[in-house]
């Protein structure tokens, strides 16, 4: 189905996908990814997301260990991994020797025995543990240092701070009959729940946030850590099966589709304007405002006029300071006004959203987000209001917004943490329990959810999103390849199915132009561009129930005049033979060029990372 299609094709990078060996010991797997493990399973049942060995520096940033003398041995019933480790910087640098050995009993260590080799500022150097987020509210025994024991569960919504602390083991059942127990050693570690970025886990890291950082480790003191993995089987274990097969169903009418948006700064408008003929449809643009930038009534009237042109509505996005609420709306609604610009609404982003901080926190002297709500409302203007934050869940949770908005909204990026392909692909799992949470904070208002894009629109956490020239898989930068390619394609179909089937009102994955647009650079359109024109073709129409028996698959599904349609995409580095009912049928690929070509193979093969459209018959 897509011969001819390269690496660059799918990733907009020529930098190689991540080196993945799989160990094995009966029926104890684990991926080794430069030198740490992840997807640790047992008879194919998922019992830790990841265990990292990592050194960040005193300002979070994460060094790329030199790896070095890398030795793996492998038998039916254990396998073992050593290799020397290398952090060096700026800021000092620190050696490890990392122990591996696995075994069919299901028992797995991970021991490093490191020294610093010059003083040596780090924030965080050792392990950190990823169990899966679908433990979500499941049991959670917790070992503290002490010896206590204590009986609780992983969070079912997302806790906007740490739910556990001082912990030496915890134990959790992935699966009936399957019970796995972590045990750390070297120092205190405590738990955040990653989900608050879409990171598909709960983190159990060393070294508690309360002690002082950055902290530094002596030239030539030695720092000694382990990890050990118990698993307890009631049943009988095997190996695990691959999949490479799934069967599509079609079922019933279920709500509508979110309608799509693309968010607009300023200085993207001439970029805009001078692509607007191949936008494709667009039913509304959400501008951004922000008078410490100069932004006026000026900004407004071209934001408009680029809106109309294209036959969409306008929203404003306004970065309020807060302090005055009604002077800065009455600012606010004067320059609207003074631009004749009817806007469809009004989004109420608070500056201070711009930085994290600490949860229920209205910094002193400003105000909270209900008030700049009510003073807009006082001002007679007609748009419908939004509360919410510029920046990602993570603060939303932090802070929701409290008053009578009449929705609210927030963005997320994959690439905060983690920037590899399966992490990306896996924050996805996540937007249910992060829509979930939102409603529950809000008393299920609607929500505009977005912008959603693999890379950060700004960085919350530091000075600044982390530069990208060379283009390649990195967290916390603006940038990201894979947005320009197929595997960003995927990704916003990804997304899209997950908002539709939580029901979110307004969806905003791309912005015109721009490191997150529908076109390159150069003017020419992007794979994300045919998907975000089916979506927006899509908006507001009958939203049909479908289901994939396999993980991998995001499929929406949804009723354009006579036909219902299907955008499918595959989520996964493999290919994956669909079974798919007689009465539905391919007819188009996304290429590489943002063309769909014609598709009409039967059997369907989804090649990874590739997106399709499908149409049902009446009688489907």
């Amino acid at each position: 189905m897509s011969a001819g299609v390269s690496n660059f094709d799918l990733f907009g990078t020529d930098e190689p996908v991540a080196e993945r060996r799989v160990l094995a010991a009966g029926p104890l797997t684990a991926i080794l990814e430069h030198g740490n493990l992840r997807t640790v399973c047992f008879a194919s049942i998922e019992v830790v997301r990841a265990i990292n060995y990592l050194a960040r520096d005193a300002s979070w940033g994460t060094y790329k260990a030199e790896l070095s003398n890398i030795r793996v041995s492998e038998g039916e019933a254990a396998f073992e991994v050593s290799y020397d480790g290398l952090c060096t910087g700026p800021q000092g640098s620190f050696s490890y020797r990392m122990k591996i050995a696995g075994k069919a009993s299901g028992g797995l260590v991970m021991e490093a025995e490191g020294v610093a080799l010059t003083d040596f500022p780090t924030n965080r150097t050792g392990f950190v543990v990823l169990h899966p987020s679908e433990a979500a509210g499941g049991r959670l025994t917790i070992r503290h240092s002490d010896g206590l024991i204590e009986e609780t569960i992983f969070p079912e919504m997302i806790s906007p701070d740490q739910p556990a602390f001082d912990i030496s083991a915890l134990t959790h059942e992935p699966t009936p009959g399957l019970t796995c127990t972590v045990a750390m050693e070297g120092d205190a570690f405590e738990m955040e729940d990653q989900r608050n970025w879409t990171d598909a886990s709960f983190k159990t890291y060393v070294r508690p946030l309360s002690k002082p950082r950055p902290y530094v480790i002596g030239k030539g003191s030695k720092d000694i850590q382990r990890v050990t993995v118990s698993i307890e089987a009631k049943t009988s274990a095997t190996r695990p099966r691959a999949v490479d097969k799934a069967t599509l169903t079609l079922g019933a009418p279920a709500g509508r589709m979110p309608s799509m948006a693309l968010f607009l700064d300023p200085d993207d408008l001439p970029a805009a304007v001078a692509g607007a003929s191949l936008l494709g449809p667009v039913p509304e643009i959400i501008v951004r405002f922000d008078g410490w930038r100069g932004h006026d009534e000026r900004t407004l009237g071209k934001a408009a006029t680029f809106a109309a042109s294209i036959g969409a509505r306008l929203a404003i996005e306004v970065i309020f300071d807060a302090v005055d609420p009604t002077a800065e709306a009455r600012t606010v609604v004067d320059a609207i006004r003074s631009s004749g610009v009817d806007p469809s609404a009004i989004l109420v982003s608070p500056r201070r959203e711009f930085r994290t901080r600490v949860s229920n926190l209205v910094p002193i002297g400003e105000r909270p987000v209900s008030d700049l709500v009510n003073a807009l409302k006082t001002t007679g203007i007609t748009a419908a209001i939004g509360a919410g934050t510029p920046s990602f869940f993570t603060e939303f949770n932090h802070n929701p917004p409290t008053g009578n908005a009449d929705f609210v909204f927030f963005g997320n990026a994959a690439i905060v943490h983690a920037a590899d392909d399966l992490s990306v692909m896996e924050t996805l799992g996540v937007y249910p329990s992060v829509i979930a949470t939102a409603r529950r904070l809000t008393s299920q208002k609607p929500i505009w959810l977005g912008p959603c894009t693999i890379g950060m629109r700004h960085n919350p956490y530091g000075q600044s999103v982390v530069a990208n020239p060379a283009r390649v898989r990195i967290p916390a930068a603006d940038e990201d390849p894979r947005h320009n390619a197929l595997f960003g394609a995927a990704f916003a179909v990804g997304v899209a199915a997950q908002a539709a089937a939580a029901g979110v009102h307004r969806l905003i994955v791309a912005s015109p132009t721009g490191s997150f647009g529908l076109l390159n650079g150069a003017g020419g359109r992007l794979p994300v561009q045919a998907v975000h024109a089916e979506l927006a073709t899509a908006s507001g129409a009958e939203r049909y129930e479908v289901a994939v028996d396999r993980s991998g698959i995001a499929v929406v599904a949804y009723r354009i005049g006579e036909s219902t349609r299907l955008l499918i995409a595959n989520l996964t580095a493999e290919d994956i033979k669909l079974s798919i009912p007689p009465a539905i049928r391919p007819v188009g690929i996304i290429e590489s060029s943002g063309k769909v070509s014609t598709l009409q193979s039967r059997p369907l093969i989804l090649d990874r990372y590739r997106t399709v459209m499908l149409t049902a018959s009446p009688s489907a």
